[in-house]
Protein backbone atom coordinates (compact mmCIF):
# COMPACT_ATOMS: atom_id res chain seq x y z
CA UNK A 1 0.00 0.00 0.00
CA UNK A 2 1.08 3.73 -0.90
CA UNK A 3 -0.18 6.99 -0.28
CA UNK A 4 -0.60 9.83 -1.97
CA UNK A 5 -2.40 12.84 -1.75
CA UNK A 6 -5.73 12.86 -3.31
CA UNK A 7 -7.16 15.96 -4.91
CA UNK A 8 -10.60 14.73 -3.73
CA UNK A 9 -9.82 13.82 -0.13
CA UNK A 10 -7.60 16.98 0.25
CA UNK A 11 -5.39 14.85 1.70
CA UNK A 12 -2.60 11.83 1.90
CA UNK A 13 -4.47 8.59 1.48
CA UNK A 14 -3.64 5.21 1.07
CA UNK A 15 -3.53 4.74 -3.07
CA UNK A 16 -3.86 0.88 -4.67
CA UNK A 17 -1.81 0.20 -8.00
CA UNK A 18 -3.86 0.17 -11.09
CA UNK A 19 -1.05 -0.19 -13.61
CA UNK A 20 2.64 0.71 -12.08
CA UNK A 21 3.83 0.81 -15.81
CA UNK A 22 1.19 3.56 -16.72
CA UNK A 23 1.39 4.92 -12.66
CA UNK A 24 -1.84 5.01 -11.83
CA UNK A 25 -3.42 4.61 -8.75
CA UNK A 26 -6.87 4.27 -7.05
CA UNK A 27 -7.60 6.59 -3.63
CA UNK A 28 -9.02 4.13 -1.26
CA UNK A 29 -10.87 6.64 0.18
CA UNK A 30 -12.61 8.15 -2.41
CA UNK A 31 -12.37 5.77 -5.28
CA UNK A 32 -10.80 8.77 -7.43
CA UNK A 33 -7.85 7.51 -10.23
CA UNK A 34 -4.85 9.34 -10.40
CA UNK A 35 -1.34 9.20 -11.88
CA UNK A 36 1.56 9.74 -9.76
CA UNK A 37 5.19 9.52 -11.03
CA UNK A 38 7.51 7.63 -7.98
CA UNK A 39 9.57 10.33 -6.03
CA UNK A 40 13.06 10.26 -6.64
CA UNK A 41 15.29 8.62 -3.96
CA UNK A 42 18.67 10.31 -3.02
CA UNK A 43 21.77 9.29 -1.65
CA UNK A 44 24.04 11.23 0.90
CA UNK A 45 26.92 10.96 2.53
CA UNK A 46 26.43 10.20 6.40
CA UNK A 47 29.18 10.93 8.75
CA UNK A 48 28.73 9.05 12.44
CA UNK A 49 30.92 9.72 15.04
CA UNK A 50 31.51 6.75 17.76
CA UNK A 51 33.36 7.94 20.78
CA UNK A 52 37.27 9.17 19.30
CA UNK A 53 36.53 7.67 15.88
CA UNK A 54 34.25 8.36 12.92
CA UNK A 55 32.97 6.43 10.14
CA UNK A 56 31.95 7.47 6.20
CA UNK A 57 28.23 5.56 5.56
CA UNK A 58 25.54 7.23 3.79
CA UNK A 59 21.84 6.92 3.56
CA UNK A 60 19.08 6.89 0.66
CA UNK A 61 15.68 9.07 1.22
CA UNK A 62 13.01 10.18 -1.36
CA UNK A 63 14.37 13.64 -2.60
CA UNK A 64 11.61 15.55 -0.47
CA UNK A 65 11.82 14.00 2.92
CA UNK A 66 12.98 16.71 5.75
CA UNK A 67 15.72 15.89 8.59
CA UNK A 68 16.27 17.65 11.31
CA UNK A 69 18.88 17.81 13.72
CA UNK A 70 18.22 14.84 16.75
CA UNK A 71 16.53 12.77 14.16
CA UNK A 72 17.17 9.23 14.62
CA UNK A 73 18.42 7.42 11.19
CA UNK A 74 19.47 3.76 10.16
CA UNK A 75 22.88 4.49 8.47
CA UNK A 76 24.97 2.19 5.72
CA UNK A 77 28.58 1.78 6.85
CA UNK A 78 31.15 -1.03 5.72
CA UNK A 79 30.20 -3.89 7.98
CA UNK A 80 26.59 -2.96 8.05
CA UNK A 81 24.58 -0.32 9.62
CA UNK A 82 24.59 1.82 12.49
CA UNK A 83 21.82 4.01 14.19
CA UNK A 84 22.76 7.37 14.59
CA UNK A 85 20.90 10.89 15.95
CA UNK A 86 21.36 14.16 13.75
CA UNK A 87 23.80 16.17 15.19
CA UNK A 88 24.33 18.41 12.20
CA UNK A 89 23.34 19.55 8.51
CA UNK A 90 26.06 20.61 5.97
CA UNK A 91 23.98 22.21 2.88
CA UNK A 92 26.33 21.40 -0.93
CA UNK A 93 27.09 25.35 0.22
CA UNK A 94 28.69 24.24 2.95
CA UNK A 95 26.27 26.18 4.93
CA UNK A 96 25.06 24.26 8.69
CA UNK A 97 21.89 24.08 8.99
CA UNK A 98 19.14 22.69 11.84
CA UNK A 99 16.82 21.22 9.13
CA UNK A 100 16.74 20.85 5.46
CA UNK A 101 14.92 18.51 2.45
CA UNK A 102 17.62 15.42 1.98
CA UNK A 103 17.54 16.90 -2.00
CA UNK A 104 19.37 20.18 -0.34
CA UNK A 105 22.21 17.58 2.02
CA UNK A 106 25.85 17.12 1.14
CA UNK A 107 26.58 15.76 4.20
CA UNK A 108 25.05 14.41 7.60
CA UNK A 109 26.95 14.37 10.72
CA UNK A 110 25.34 11.90 13.19
CA UNK A 111 26.48 10.30 16.77
CA UNK A 112 26.12 6.99 17.15
CA UNK A 113 23.25 6.11 19.33
CA UNK A 114 23.13 2.19 19.04
CA UNK A 115 26.20 1.64 21.19
CA UNK A 116 27.14 4.73 23.62
CA UNK A 117 30.16 5.65 25.76
CA UNK A 118 28.52 6.81 29.03
CA UNK A 119 30.61 8.85 31.61
CA UNK A 120 30.16 8.36 35.36
CA UNK A 121 32.15 10.31 38.03
CA UNK A 122 31.81 8.93 41.38
CA UNK A 123 32.51 10.42 44.58
CA UNK A 124 33.93 9.14 47.19
CA UNK A 125 34.56 11.76 50.09
CA UNK A 126 37.09 14.72 47.86
CA UNK A 127 38.20 12.65 45.63
CA UNK A 128 36.19 11.96 42.54
CA UNK A 129 36.83 9.20 40.59
CA UNK A 130 36.07 9.15 36.54
CA UNK A 131 34.44 5.74 34.70
CA UNK A 132 33.32 5.22 30.82
CA UNK A 133 31.55 2.43 30.16
CA UNK A 134 29.70 1.11 27.02
CA UNK A 135 26.17 0.42 26.77
CA UNK A 136 23.27 0.48 24.04
CA UNK A 137 21.43 3.67 23.68
CA UNK A 138 18.41 2.63 24.91
CA UNK A 139 19.81 2.06 27.73
CA UNK A 140 17.87 3.81 30.88
CA UNK A 141 19.53 5.07 34.24
CA UNK A 142 17.75 6.83 37.09
CA UNK A 143 18.35 9.44 39.92
CA UNK A 144 19.00 6.97 43.08
CA UNK A 145 19.40 4.02 40.85
CA UNK A 146 22.49 1.69 42.68
CA UNK A 147 25.46 0.69 40.05
CA UNK A 148 28.13 -1.80 40.26
CA UNK A 149 31.36 -0.31 38.70
CA UNK A 150 34.03 -2.47 39.41
CA UNK A 151 32.74 -4.30 43.03
CA UNK A 152 31.95 -1.02 44.10
CA UNK A 153 28.19 0.11 44.50
CA UNK A 154 27.28 2.93 43.63
CA UNK A 155 24.04 5.25 44.16
CA UNK A 156 23.72 8.08 40.95
CA UNK A 157 22.91 11.56 42.14
CA UNK A 158 22.60 13.12 39.28
CA UNK A 159 22.28 12.59 35.51
CA UNK A 160 23.27 15.92 32.89
CA UNK A 161 22.29 15.81 29.68
CA UNK A 162 23.21 16.28 26.59
CA UNK A 163 21.38 19.76 25.86
CA UNK A 164 22.37 21.00 29.28
CA UNK A 165 19.50 19.96 31.62
CA UNK A 166 20.33 18.31 35.19
CA UNK A 167 18.25 15.50 36.81
CA UNK A 168 18.62 15.51 40.25
CA UNK A 169 15.09 14.32 41.69
CA UNK A 170 14.82 11.08 42.36
CA UNK A 171 13.03 8.57 40.19
CA UNK A 172 13.86 10.55 36.84
CA UNK A 173 15.65 8.57 34.13
CA UNK A 174 17.07 9.29 31.20
CA UNK A 175 18.26 6.85 27.97
CA UNK A 176 22.31 6.77 27.82
CA UNK A 177 22.32 8.71 24.46
CA UNK A 178 20.77 11.77 25.97
CA UNK A 179 23.44 11.68 28.69
CA UNK A 180 26.82 13.83 28.57
CA UNK A 181 27.25 12.72 32.01
CA UNK A 182 26.12 10.60 35.07
CA UNK A 183 27.50 11.91 39.26
CA UNK A 184 26.89 9.07 41.77
CA UNK A 185 28.09 8.79 45.14
CA UNK A 186 30.64 5.60 46.72
CA UNK A 187 27.97 3.51 48.92
CA UNK A 188 29.75 2.25 51.64
CA UNK A 189 29.37 -0.96 52.41
CA UNK A 190 27.86 -2.76 55.68
CA UNK A 191 29.74 -4.72 57.99
CA UNK A 192 28.61 -8.34 58.47
CA UNK A 193 28.22 -9.63 62.02
CA UNK A 194 30.17 -12.17 62.35
CA UNK A 195 28.88 -15.34 64.79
Amino acid sequence: MEFYYCETCEDDTAHEVLRREKHLYRCKECGNVSYHLPEKEVTVRAIISSGESSEVGKITLKESEVIEVKDELVIEVDEGFKIGQVTSIELANGKRVDKAEIKDVATLWLRDTGEVNVKISVHKGRVTIPFEISVPGETEFQVDEILEITNNRCKITKIKLDDGKILDIAGRRAKSKNIKRIYAVLEKRRKRKRW
